[in-house]
């Protein structure tokens, strides 16, 4: 009789620590390197990049876990922000009253740009999802097409008005209990979504579609409702990290989003490479991990472009790392002395 179980919470604690020593070994090299890396003002600002990309790379893990490809997200950002820019230049925007700092019409604003957005992921995901296209050409055309439609706001141009006055750089200024407002909103959404996939039935019945999909369908699951979902969510979340992007650039930019790319692919696979899945933690640490080195290089002053070699260097190792099965090659050739060349053998 054999006793199927999934990663115990022992395993999931040897990742965490792997990563944990990976991060630690890094910013001991930065540390000595640039005295300015462990300052507190240059952490705050290391957690406030990384809440953008982790939000967006959270996103991509709920489609990766699918085990589909969605290549359309950062361009829907592009659409996203440049939709809750031109709605917060808008004239009614200065009739509308002030909560706190901020005007009350910001946020429709902002949660129109989220909505498109999800718009957008919707398309997708219906496409992929119950239409049966392709993930990779599909998404691809769906991005371009947003990110097209986004230059129909200014034809490209900047958006400045109101910016200073609307109060919508807040979204990225406020502090909640001294903790900047991006870093708790990334906190936030990382622990629901850990909550959703790692202890509800509709996070179990993800992992289950991604796993074997026919195997779902015969357990009663309905796939093409979480391949939307999915997509919805990714689509989702970019925008929101988009929009932050904007608050912080505090001018609307039809590229606000443009290198959500990588640095997305790269955190939730080098949280796979370890996890050996798609998983919120893994995800964590990946961005973490990138952040952390994208931040010392810019301490370093390195050219933006030996940094993106080495972020998309980080990605090809972290995809050839989660092809392998380290189980198997253990069985193959037991650690003399162990112990594991009993508990294999047949």
């Amino acid at each position: 009789m054999t006793d199927k179980k999934g990663p115990s919470i022992s395993d999931t604690l040897k990742s965490i620590a792997i990563f944990v020593m990976m991060i630690a070994v890094i910013i001991i090299i930065f540390s000595l390197v640039e005295d300015k890396f462990l300052t507190a003002r240059n952490l705050k600002m290391l957690l406030r990049h990384m809440s953008i990309s982790a939000l967006t790379a959270l996103g991509l893990t709920y489609v990766i876990i699918l085990g589909h490809y969605d290549m359309s997200f950062y361009m829907v950002g592009c659409f996203a922000a440049m939709t809750t820019s031109y709605l917060n230049k808008m004239d009614i925007m200065m009739d509308s009253f002030m909560i706190g700092s901020i005007h009350s019409f910001v946020i429709p604003a902002v949660l129109a740009g989220i909505a498109v957005g999800c718009a957008w992921g919707l398309i997708s995901g219906i496409a992929v999802g119950f239409l049966k296209m392709n993930d990779m050409v599909t998404t691809i055309g769906v991005g371009f097409i947003a990110f097209g439609t986004a230059y129909l706001y200014s034809k490209g141009s900047f958006i400045y008005d109101n910016f200073l006055t609307s109060g919508i750089t807040e979204i990225n200024n406020a502090d909640w209990f001294y903790v900047p407002f991006p870093i708790v909103l990334m906190l936030g959404l990382y622990l629901i979504s850990y909550l959703i996939l790692s202890r509800s039935k509709f996070g179990r019945n993800f992992y289950a579609t991604g796993s074997n999909r026919i195997a779902a369908i015969f357990s009663g699951v309905r796939v093409v409702p979480y391949i939307i979902v999915a997509f919805v969510i990714c689509s989702g979340l970019t925008s929101l990290a988009a929009i932050m992007t904007t608050s912080a650039q505090g001018v609307g930019n039809v590229k606000a989003s443009i290198n959500f790319l990588m640095p997305a692919y790269a955190a939730v696979y080098i949280g796979i490479s370890v996890f050996k899945k798609a998983t919120v933690i893994g995800t964590f640490f990946g961005a973490l991990f990138t952040s952390v080195m994208l931040n010392g290089f810019t301490l370093m002053a390195m050219p933006f472009y030996l940094s993106d070699l080495i972020i998309a260097v980080s990605l090809i190792i972290a995809i050839i790392l989660s092809k392998i099965d380290w189980t198997s090659i253990q069985k193959k050739n037991p650690i003399p002395g162990s112990g594991s060349e009993i508990a294999y053998e047949k």
